[in-house]
Parts: structure tokens; C-alpha cells; sequence
């Protein structure tokens, strides 16, 4: 089994998580129920990748690296 690792930078993952924040807070204050989306966007050839995070806003986390990994069962954790 593989698995698809993408690099944040600390202040892609902050911004992440004020978003998820954010959106909960207005989920509940709306009493609906909800989700996001992180999209990983791929130029051909490889030469720009970036990654958008589409829950009460549309955002551009901006450029990322990622990579397919061998996934081991032995180090899994959510």
C-alpha cells in the first residue's frame, strides 16, 4: 500500500488550522453540517504544485512538495 505525504511549511499548517477553527465555528453557529476539501494541484510536468483548502472559503495554501511513500503498518497513526 502506498500513501500520499505532503510537506507543509509551519505556516501552511497554522493557516490550516485556523480555517478548520474558523469553519467549525460557523458551521455551528449556522446548525448545518459541513466539510473541506484540500485539493493537491499538479502541473505536467511537475513543475508547480500547490495545495487549496475549500471549506467556508476558497484558499491558496500556495506551493508544496509531496510524494508517494511505502506505507508501513508499523508506523501508521491518524
Amino acid at each position: 500500500m502506498r500513501k500520499l505525504e505532503i510537506t507543509l511549511t509551519e505556516e501552511q499548517y497554522q493557516y490550516i488550522q485556523e480555517e478548520i477553527k474558523y469553519g467549525g465555528r460557523t458551521i455551528l453557529e449556522e446548525e448545518t453540517l459541513g466539510g473541506y476539501e484540500i485539493t493537491l494541484h499538479v502541473g505536467v510536468p511537475n513543475i508547480y504544485t500547490y495545495l487549496e483548502m475549500n471549506y467556508i472559503n476558497k484558499i491558496d495554501l500556495g506551493e508544496v512538495e509531496w510524494t508517494f511513500k511505502i506505507f508501513n503498518k508499523q508506523s501508521s497513526c491518524n
